[in-house]
């Protein structure tokens, strides 16, 4: 699974990014030696760069057919359940990103079918409920990712 995810990664970053005015999630400008959990770097940005893949689905763009949006849930728990594991080697922000990015995975769950129809609905409720959920995970992720 970490390899495919990784080498998603590429894939997506191929596929047609065009667009710069959307939020990425991007790591800190400190080296892994500085960070408190070195070998989960790789694995951390490689899913941040897959939430921010995945930002033009919820726009209504097309995204490649190879994406791993539908399945991106999986993945964020995944590696959050690594750096879950060893959160006493974070700082008290990191530890507090890694409970608000649970939360936040938790919020999202019930929004799985919208966020696979491409963030729309015929519901408006709906929608601003999944899409405030969406924007606090990303939001939560990007706080973890640069706390790990």
């Amino acid at each position: 699974m970490r390899h495919s995810a990784i080498a998603l990664v590429f894939v997506l970053v191929g596929c047609g990014t065009g667009t710069t005015s959307l939020p990425t999630i991007t790591p800190t400008p400190t080296s892994s030696s500085v960070s408190p959990l070195p070998a989960l770097q790789p694995r951390l940005d490689a899913i941040g760069m897959l939430l921010t893949a995945c930002l033009p689905r919820l726009r209504g763009e097309p995204v490649d057919r190879m994406d791993n949006c539908a399945h991106l849930m999986p993945d964020v728990t995944g590696v959050l359940d690594e750096v879950e594991k060893q959160s006493d080697k974070l700082p008290p922000a990191g530890r507090s990103a890694v409970e608000q990015t649970r939360k936040s995975l938790t919020d999202i769950a019930p929004c799985e079918p919208w966020f696979a129809a491409g963030g729309t609905s015929a519901d408006a409720q709906l929608d601003d409920r999944c899409d405030k959920a969406w924007d606090a995970l990303f939001k939560n992720y990007n706080a973890l990712r640069n706390a790990a």
